[in-house]
C-alpha cells in the first residue's frame, strides 16, 4: 500500500498522596494517574462514523491521511486510487481499544468499537468469484466500497488478516452483551478461516533459493513471512475458540515458513532476523516474533518461542546499534550471509512497534529485566531518540507523525496507521510500566 503510518507506547505516573491518619481511621485518598496514551487525534480527528451508500448501515470509520494546516490543525485527505478509509487502519484501531484499560467504563470507547467492528464485517465480499469471503480495502469519499484498485481488491492479503486479527477478538468480547453481533461477527470469522484452510492448506512446503537463500513458497506471496505472522495471530484466537483440526495444522505450516525464513544467529549476521519477504528483511510489520512467542506459548511450541528469542535478543540490539533501519537484503554462500543492499529510511512507528512489542512479549514469559530496558530504550524512538532526533508521538495531541526520512527531514502529516500504532506502542509500554520519562 502507498501509506505506512504511525503509533507509540504509554506509562502511567503515579503521584503518591500522603495518608492522613483519623481517630476514625486511615483516608486513602485517590491515585493520580497521567497516562501516555493519548486518544483525541485517533478518536477526535481522525475517527468519522459513516453510512455505507449500499445497505445504509452506519459504521466507524478512521481517515488514512491527515496533514498539518498552518493554523496547527489537521486537515483530512482522500487518496485518488485508495480512498478515505480502510480495513488496514480500522482493524488496527479496533485492536487498539480492545487493549484499553478503561475500555469497560467508557461507553465511547464500546460504540466505537462496534462501529468500527461494523465497518471490517461491511467490508467482506460476499458474491461472485473465488475472492468471496476474502476483504475489501478501502472505502471512497461517496461510501462506496473500492473494489478495483489492487490494494483494495478481496484476496488474500494484508487486510483480510488483520480483519481476521480484529473480528477474532471482538467477537469474543460482543459475546458478553450482544449474542447476535457476536454471532455475526462468527459467521464472517468462519468464511474467512474457510478460504484460508483452502488456498493455503494444501499447498505443498517446497523452498525456493533467492541468491542463495533458501525461502518457503507456501506462505502469501510464496515467502511473505510478515503476513504469515498476522494470520497466525488471527488463527491462534479462532483455534482457543474452536480447536478445530485444519486450523492448526495450518498454524503449524505458517509457523514452519516463518522459522525458515530466520537467518543467522547470536554470532553471525544477520542475527536471527526472521526475513519478511524472499530474501529481504523491512522493518514494518514485522510481527514475526511476537506472534511465535503468543502463539508459541498457546501451543507449547517451545522451539518457536526460542526462534523468536534469538531474533530479539540478537537482532533488536543490533539494529539499535545501528540507529535503525529500514530494509536490507542478503545474499547467502555457504553459512555465511552477506548484506547486498540497505536502507536506513524512512524509519516510521510501524517498524519500532512491533519490536516493541516482542520484546515485551518475551519479557512476559522471562522476567529478564534487560528486556523492559530494552523496550524503553525502543519506545524512545518515538520520544526523540531517534537518528533525526525528533518527537514522532506527542503525548499531548496523541498524533504519530508519519515519519522519518533522513537525519534532517521528518514528515509532520498525522494519519491513521502512524498514529495508531504509536499508540498501540505506547499502550503495551504502559501495560508493563516501561518508564518514558
Amino acid at each position: 500500500m502507498k501509506h505506512l503510518l504511525f503509533l507509540l507506547t504509554t506509562f502511567a505516573l503515579l503521584a503518591p498522596s500522603c495518608k492522613k491518619p483519623a481517630d476514625s481511621g486511615t483516608v486513602t485518598p485517590p491515585i493520580i494517574t497521567t497516562r501516555w496514551v493519548n486518544t483525541d487525534h485517533l478518536l477526535g480527528t481522525l475517527y468519522q462514523p459513516v453510512k455505507m451508500a449500499a445497505t445504509g448501515v452506519e459504521v466507524g470509520t478512521v481517515w488514512i491521511y491527515a496533514e498539518p494546516n498552518a493554523s496547527g490543525s489537521f486537515k483530512l485527505v482522500a487518496d485518488s486510487d485508495e480512498g478515505f478509509t480502510c480495513v488496514d487502519d480500522v482493524a488496527r484501531a479496533g485492536l487498539f481499544l480492545l487493549r484499553e484499560s478503561d475500555l469497560a467504563t467508557s461507553p465511547d470507547k464500546v460504540n466505537k468499537l462496534r462501529l468500527m467492528t461494523n465497518f471490517v464485517l461491511q467490508m467482506q465480499s460476499s458474491t461472485g468469484d473465488a475472492g468471496a469471503g476474502y476483504f475489501y480495502n478501502f472505502l471512497w469519499p461517496d461510501k462506496t466500497v473500492n473494489t478495483t484498485f489492487r490494494t483494495s481488491q478481496n484476496v488474500a492479503d494484508w487486510w483480510s488478516w488483520r480483519a481476521l486479527w480484529l473480528l477474532s477478538e471482538a467477537g469474543p468480547y460482543f459475546a458478553k452483551t450482544d449474542a447476535a453481533f457476536a454471532s455475526q461477527i462468527q459467521t464472517a470469522v468462519g468464511r474467512l478461516v474457510t478460504n484460508m484452510v483452502r488456498d493455503f492448506g494444501a499447498k505443498p512446503k517446497d523452498a525456493n533459493s533467492i541468491q542463495g537463500v533458501a525461502v518457503p513458497k507456501w506462505l502469501p506471496y510464496g515467502s511473505g513471512s510478515d503476513q504469515a505472522a498476522i494470520m497466525l495471530l488471527g488463527l491462534n484466537n479462532v483455534y482457543a475458540q474452536t480447536r478445530t483440526v485444519p486450523v492448526l495444522a495450518l498454524m503449524e505450516k505458517l509457523a514452519d515458513g516463518i522459522l525458515l525464513m530466520q537467518k543467522g544467529d547470536a554470532q553471525r549476521f544477520p542475527y536471527g532476523a526472521f526475513l519478511s519477504f524472499e530474501n529481504s528483511w523491512h522493518a514494518y510489520g514485522n510481527d514475526q516474533s511476537y506472534a511465535l512467542l503468543t502463539v508459541g506459548k498457546a501451543l507449547n511450541k517451545p522451539d518457536w518461542v526460542a526462534a523468536a528469542r534469538r531474533e530479539v535478543e540478537n537482532f533488536y540490539p543490533y539494529l539499535m546499534k545501528e540507529g535503525f533501519l529500514e530494509s536490507f537484503e542478503i545474499r547467502q554462500s555457504g553459512e555465511l550471509f552477506t548484506e547486498v543492499k540497505r536502507s536506513k529510511f524512512s524509519q516510521i512507528a510501524y517498524g519500532l512497534r512491533p519490536m516493541i512489542w516482542a520484546t515485551l512479549a518475551l519479557y512476559e514469559q522471562t522476567k529478564d529485566p534487560k528486556l523492559l530496558e530494552q523496550a524503553s530504550q525502543l519506545t524512545r524512538w518515538f520520544l526523540k531518540n531517534n537518528t533525526a532526533n525528533a518527537l514522532m508521538y506527542d503525548r499531548a495531541t496523541g498524533r504519530g507523525y508519519d515519519g522519518i526520512s533522513s537525519a534532517t527531514s521528518v514528515s509532520r502529516n498525522a494519519g491513521a496507521e502512524s498514529t495508531i500504532e504509536a499508540l498501540l506502542a505506547v499502550q503495551m509500554a504502559e501495560k508493563h510500566g516501561v518508564k518514558l520519562d
